[in-house]
């Protein structure tokens, strides 16, 4: 009975790596806690980043659509002015405040 007991007691803690008891141990082995669930961590943002992000397959295609206009319009816009400022019709000062905001 008291073997039940206490074998159900343990299963209902958290001691095992990497949720053992904090940094008990050695330093080395907190450093491989953190790390381990770093690594956990990093691990899910990827798959996210892969499944949601700029071309992923659950991604709304319409995001990537406006983005890629929005890049054309800006490289559009930054060709004219540098035209301009080739022609003469702005000065480099105006060209360098334009091209802050067109980037910014």
């Amino acid at each position: 009975m008291f073997d039940m007991l206490h074998a159900a007691q343990a299963a209902g803690q958290w001691t095992g790596f990497p949720f053992g008891p904090g940094l008990a141990g050695s330093w080395l082995l907190a450093i491989c806690k953190f790390l381990f669930i770093g690594l956990v961590l990093a691990l899910i943002m990827w798959i996210l980043r892969r499944v949601f992000g700029p071309g992923g397959f659950l991604r709304d295609r319409e995001l990537d659509r406006e983005a890629a206009e929005e890049r054309q319009n800006r490289r559009e816009a930054r060709m004219v002015l540098e035209q301009r400022l080739a022609r003469g019709e702005i000065s480099p000062e105006d060209y360098t405040k334009r091209k802050e905001t067109l980037e910014g």
